[in-house]
């Protein structure tokens, strides 16, 4: 057989076998997996919450740690996803701690976030050290709440969490020790289940959280939580 039937014969084969359909998934052997699971990552102000959280989202991922700086974010951030690169939701619960050498920035915050995809949505809980005698700690937590706010103005799917608001409006607050009805300390929330004093320190922050990631996610449903008692007010003399 010369060359030209040889040809000949191999043309009428190809013509003969059916073409591969086109992989509608642009040419994966199977589709990529959805987005999927949430995951917190925090300080203290979460370790206060952490039990009733799991016990309440038992499917989130809780990472939280007394005293840790916000520069810790991105480390934490890697962690979790060099194993679930692809979550639904992250919340960020950093920020009560700072840091220096250098400076917590937008730049780092940005960093950090970019890691996630962009279809991931992040919540960004505001900082706060009430009271007068911790202003000057306050005030770094400030910018730090200025550069998540920011943050939320460019990002698609980025949102914030008032915690900050909340506790300066509470009419119990203290303004010299911060000492409220949410608060043992000025920092820490009452109500945690780790031998503080009662209060609704611990349900109002989660009630925060849950009720944004609930309007968000499309879930909306009866709050998991009950309303925090409104305070006392002492009565006019």
């Amino acid at each position: 057989m010369n060359k030209t039937l040889l040809l000949a014969a191999l043309t009428c084969l190809a013509l003969l076998v059916p073409a591969a359909p086109v992989d509608a998934s642009g040419g994966r052997a199977t589709p990529p997996a959805p987005y999927s699971g949430t995951f917190i990552i925090g300080d203290s102000t979460l370790y206060r919450v952490a039990p009733k959280l799991r016990r309440l989202e038992p499917d989130w991922y809780v990472d939280q740690q007394r005293g840790r700086a916000v520069n810790a974010l991105q480390r934490r951030m890697e962690a979790y996803l060099a194993t679930h690169p692809t979550p639904a939701n992250f919340v960020m619960a950093l920020g009560t701690n700072r840091c220096h050498f250098p400076e917590w920035s937008y730049a780092r915050l940005e960093r950090a976030i970019d890691l996630l995809p962009p279809e991931t949505n992040v919540f960004l809980v505001m900082v706060v050290r009430a009271g007068s005698y911790q202003r000057w700690k306050d005030v770094t937590l400030r910018l730090y709440n200025r550069y998540s706010r920011h943050l939320a103005r460019v990002r698609p799917n980025t949102y914030t969490i008032d915690w900050r608001q909340t506790v300066l409006a509470d009419p119990t607050l203290d303004p010299v020790t911060g000492v409220s009805s949410l608060l043992v300390d000025g920092t820490h929330q009452t109500g945690a289940t780790h031998g503080q004093p009662p209060g609704p320190g611990v349900d109002t922050y989660l009630k925060l959280i849950l009720d944004k990631y609930d309007a968000v996610n499309g879930q909306p449903r009866p709050s998991r939580l009950p309303a925090p008692p409104q305070p006392l007010l002492p009565s006019p003399a």
